[in-house]
């Protein structure tokens, strides 16, 4: 009985195809015989190739070696005639239901058999397939009659059900639609549509019929055996691509998978990228490439792989004009915080998860609230928690990465994906090196970083290049990306039109010469040529058509923005109003936004941006967000308006999103960030109303300090410059306070990002205003805390020097050695009249001066640490005579620190009481790390072990990450290696530690205590290898001995120069050698 049903129809097609293709081999096969030997029995002559000489063997039941032989289709006939080996042919284990075994030609015997020409094979071959697809319609050509035979009777599979692959039936013809040809066919066609034969099969069939007409037939005809099975293959191989090529509705729309083209061999190795991942190898993967190679669609495979393994995957993409701080990091943690939030499946397991994260984050986690509000899902927030920190950037990047580690650590492995690295902000991209950093400890992160390659390498952008050239050969697998071979051009090509490969090839290199290859520059490419109808979909022919002639002399634009612009000029007027309003915008669109501007500007502004969805400008993300499909399409828009109008435009937006903030929801910071970027990027010069600036000035002091509280203090700095040019003429005497406030806050971010140049010229601008010493204050501390960390120790001193005088500080004698009569005089005082509680039980200092002159001190007695020791006792003599008089501050657990070491080279014994105290007073402060290192180190070593000392500096290493005291964490990770050195712990650990930590700190660009750890792994690498073996010639990026001695002269660095002399002294006790160079 014939098929009934889909999924019986579909079967039939899949197994007549397969039939098909043995057909089209043993044609080929019996071609490839004849030109070696043309009298060979192998030969299958013209006049054989007709249905009744078919033979197709059939397995019996489930046996694969039985078979029953069916001649010329039917099941009546029996014949005994050899057949092919079905192994030879390939059949396809992925249709199990399949019964056929092989399939051949019976050849009469004939001495001089007749081959025929290539155009009569291959209608001979369509005139078998003509009644293979028809179920038993005769094929005669002489008559062209038509006769039901048994193949009726005949079932190609024996399943009852459709297997996976089957073709949708929604996705073949329903109607018959006759194309140019031999119009003797014309019926046979409307046969094959009529009884519901896919249009790809019938394509195939008429293809093979009109080749018959030579010279005269069209361009679709084939012309080879050869291509008619390459695409029996494609229909057999992807049958939902080549099977499922249909009407397209109104057939007028060109369709473009986001689909991966020409990337097997990349797709391959981020798989094994991730596979080793999994086996602890490897920590990610690095992609690089040119703008529109399809970085972001590639990169995505690693979301494949992370699910197939069970785990997490979150992306953030940076964005050229981010809206707020820290936007891409904070929606990464916040998407990462709803994944593991919607994974709790009972109240036991949130229990556990609270308890992890309280643990790991304490009530320092209220801190990263700011950035990750989601958090809030998975452990209570505590708001009375204690802010003070050392470094608050710090800090916060301490505690993000311990969230992170904390959840990677409670089930799934993660994948963070961030895209776009060439648009990261400077906040941001130091975070990004800490994340690397962190996943070479945590082996459940998996990190894949893209950026393009050609942006990065601009001046401006230089940190960004210089890192991601520092990434390349580390645990991350480097991927570049290029442009597209011809034969890939051609896949991507043939796919959107729904065409054979073999049709579309000339029309793909011409494509690809003017695209180069691009895949985001030759899909605008295609869409363009659709628009101007030189693509255009055929709806009699059921298929897209072009000339050639006129697309290879169409002239484009050299780059895909031009062509871009060029293209989007051509839209009504409504939707180019929309799509400027978009692009001033940014990268993305809040709904919020969405209904502002739609108000402002009198037009429904979601229908033009849904009209913008369906032309594939824009994209949806769920129901608050648009965003631009790609930023080239962002920048072409953008570029469609004069610097003037995109200025003007902006201060519009800007001052209408502000307008609703400060009317509608004062605290809504996120919708602040994006009205006052807006302003910002208009600028002062569009704007001539005085009190508008001013409201403008104190919105960006607002965001700024916001900006602050986020730690990003390069969008910080932004908006108190921006700030301070909204300003009008008269600020510091009509706008006094409100002008000190954005100078001194503009240089507390600018002594943060370590420029002291920039803080020196706000400094000097409010030096030079400031109406009293006390309003200055603030700034100059900025100044001697940026001049000293950039180690221009001498202005440093100086500038630090005439403010204390101001202030009524002697300078003159502190900076000199007190009298033993007056270090007694203080020494008895705290040994005989106060005890540590009492010292402890001191009051809080109220005076804001002396307060101050602490903090002076404090950095004064780092710089002449380095510059000139011999003032240390002074200083530090003063600092704790002043914390007796005036009360206790924070810094006050580190002159009790530093004075105890001060007498402990002096021979008081008072100086081991006095570390003591100043561990006491330092807990919970957060000067602890630094306590912890000044003390163990020049002090405990008197009365405590060494092992024990070692222990306490790992504590400290850890206390001043918690806090964001970056710089006493580092020194007390180093003091604990090299006391361990000196404990005579296992010189290969050592070697390892000592390695790790030197490249930590050059990878970081925080080279504070290099010189130091060098020293000491000469030491372990010469005790290990001798004394002729050289670290430096072993890792070149390890400072030579020559380079750090150098150094500690150029730099007047006497500590480091008796660290270099104990080294030479140390080795020439261990190998012997000549000590008379030495210092005494």
């Amino acid at each position: 009985s014939r098929p009934k049903g889909d999924s019986d129809l579909m079967n039939y097609i899949r197994s007549a195809l397969l039939i098909a293709l043995k057909l089209t081999d043993c044609l080929i096969r019996s071609k490839s015989i004849a030109k070696d030997d043309s009298h060979s029995i192998d030969i299958i002559p013209l006049e054989a190739i007709k249905t009744a000489n078919v033979i197709i063997t059939m397995a019996k039941g489930d046996s694969a070696n039985e078979g029953q032989t069916i001649t010329g289709f039917a099941l009546d006939q029996k014949c005994n005639t050899t057949t092919v080996d079905c192994q030879k042919y390939d059949l396809e284990p992925k249709h199990p239901g399949q019964k056929i075994l092989s399939v051949d030609f019976s050849t009469p015997a004939c001495a001089y058999p007749s081959l025929g020409s290539a155009s009569s094979c291959l209608m001979a071959l369509g005139g078998i397939m003509y009644e293979l697809f028809s179920k038993g319609d005769r094929f005669e050509l002489g008559s062209m009659t038509l006769n039901t035979r048994s193949v009726n009777e005949l079932r190609l599979s024996f399943d009852e059900q459709s297997d996976d692959g089957s073709i949708p039936s929604g996705q073949r013809s329903k109607k018959s639609t006759p194309c140019p040809g031999d119009d003797r066919f014309a019926h046979l066609i409307m046969r094959l549509g009529n009884i519901g034969i896919p249009h790809p099969v019938i394509n195939l069939v008429e293809n093979l019929l009109n080749s018959s007409l030579g010279e005269f037939s069209g361009d679709d005809v084939y012309r080879s055996l050869d291509d008619v099975r390459v695409d029996l293959q494609l229909m057999i191989d992807d049958p939902s691509r080549y099977l499922g090529i249909s009407e397209y509705g109104s057939g007028q729309r060109l369709i473009i998978d986001d689909k991966v083209y020409g990337r097997e061999e990349e797709t391959a190795r981020l798989r094994d990228a991730y596979n080793r991942f999994c086996d602890g190898v490897c920590n990610g993967a690095l992609i690089l490439g040119e703008g529109g190679v399809g970085k972001s669609t590639f990169a995505m495979n690693s979301k494949k792989f992370t699910i197939a393994a069970n785990g997490y995957f979150v992306s953030g993409k940076f964005d050229r004009n981010a809206t707020r701080p820290f936007m891409v990091i904070g929606d990464v943690f916040n998407s990462m915080c709803d994944l593991f939030a919607a994974d709790i499946q009972s109240i036991e397991q949130e229990r556990k998860m609270a308890e992890a994260l309280t643990k790991s984050l304490g009530r320092d986690a209220f801190l990263i609230a700011n950035i990750v509000p989601n958090l809030s899902n998975l452990m209570p927030l505590y708001t009375s928690c204690e802010s003070s920190s050392f470094d608050a950037a710090s800090r916060t990047r301490y505690l993000l990465l311990t969230l992170l580690d904390t959840l990677s650590k409670l089930s799934k492995s993660i994948t963070i994906l961030l895209d776009d690295l060439q648009w990261i902000d400077p906040a941001s991209l130091t975070f990004c090196r800490a994340l690397f950093q962190s996943t070479k400890s945590n082996k459940n992160v998996f990190l894949v970083l893209c950026s393009r390659e050609s942006e990065v390498q601009t001046q401006d952008k230089s940190e960004v290049h210089d890192w991601l050239q520092s990434l390349s050969g580390s645990t991350l697998e480097t991927i570049h990306l290029t442009n597209l071979n011809p034969e890939d051009v051609n896949n991507l090509v043939s796919d959107s039109l729904r065409t054979w490969p073999r049709l579309t090839r000339s029309l793909s290199a011409i494509l690809h010469g003017k695209s180069l290859g691009n895949p985001f520059f030759l899909r605008q490419t295609m869409e363009m040529l659709c628009r101007g109808g030189y693509l255009h979909y055929s709806l009699g022919e059921r298929k897209w058509k072009w000339d050639l002639d006129e697309i290879s002399d169409l002239r484009l634009d050299d780059n895909v923005v031009s062509l871009l612009t060029r293209e989007m000029t051509k839209l009504p007027d409504e939707l180019l109003v929309g799509l400027k309003a978009a692009s001033c915008i940014g990268y993305c669109i809040p709904q919020t936004v969405v209904d502002i501007l739609s108000k402002h500007l009198e037009m429904d502004l979601f229908g033009v941006l849904t009209s913008l969805v369906q032309r594939s400008y824009l994209a949806g993300v769920g129901s608050a967000l648009y965003r631009f499909t790609h930023d080239r399409i962002y920048q072409a828009a953008y570029e469609l308006m004069s610097e003037k109008q995109r200025r003007e435009d902006h201060m519009k937006f800007g001052l209408a999103i502000c307008s609703y903030v400060l009317d509608n929801c004062e605290n809504n910071y996120d919708m602040m960030f994006v009205g006052v970027n807006q302003i910002n990027r208009g600028g002062p010069e569009v704007l001539a109303d005085s009190c508008r600036r001013v409201m403008i000035s104190q919105l960006n002091l607002n965001a700024g300090k916001r900006a602050l509280l986020l730690t990003d203090f390069s969008s910080a700095l932004s908006f108190f410059g921006h700030g301070i040019m909204f300003l009008n003429p008269d600020h510091w005497d009509v706008k006094y306070h409100l002008t000190l406030n954005l100078f001194t806050a503009a240089a507390e971010s600018a002594c943060a990002l370590s420029d002291a140049a920039l803080v020196q010229s706000f400094t000097d601008v409010v030096l030079a205003h400031s109406r009293n010493l006390d309003d200055r204050l603030p700034a100059v501390y900025f100044t001697v805390k940026s001049l000293k960390e950039s180690r221009n120790l001498r202005l440093c001193i100086d500038c630090a020097s005439e403010v204390l005088k101001q202030l009524g500080e002697d300078v003159s004698v502190v900076f000199n050695t007190p009298s033993k009569e007056s270090i007694e005089s203080l020494n008895n005082l705290l040994l005989r009249k106060m005890t540590d509680d009492s010292v402890i039980a001191l009051g809080h200092c109220t005076q804001r001066r002396a307060e101050f002159v602490m903090r002076l001190y404090h950095e004064l007695n780092f710089a002449f640490f380095v510059y000139d020791p011999t003032c240390l006792l002074g200083i530090c003599f003063r600092m704790v005579s002043l914390t007796i008089e005036i009360g206790s501050t924070e810094i006050s657990a580190t002159a009790f620190a530093n004075y105890g070491i001060e007498l402990i080279a002096r021979g008081y014994s008072i100086g081991s009481r006095l570390g003591t105290l100043a561990l006491k007073l330092a807990e919970n402060s957060k000067y602890i790390s630094y306590v912890i290192a000044a003390v163990k180190q020049y002090n405990s070593w008197v009365v405590e072990p060494l092992h024990a000392i070692a222990e306490s500096h790992l504590l400290g290493f850890y206390a001043g990450k918690k806090i964001g005291d970056e710089f006493s964490s580092s020194l007390n990770y180093c003091l604990q290696i090299i006391t361990c050195f000196l404990c005579g712990k296992d010189l290969t650990q050592l070697n390892d530690t000592f390695n790790d930590y030197i490249m930590q700190l050059l990878e970081s660009r925080k080279k504070w205590f290099l010189p130091q750890s060098s020293i000491f792994y000469w030491l372990v690498v010469e005790l290990i290898e001798g004394p002729n073996f050289s670290p430096h010639d072993h890792n070149p990026n390890i400072p030579s001995e020559l380079a750090i001695v150098a150094f500690a002269a150029t730099a007047k660095h006497h500590e480091l120069d008796l660290l270099i002399d104990g080294s030479k002294l140390m080795r020439s006790f261990l190998f012997r050698r000549d000590m008379s160079k030495c210092a005494d």
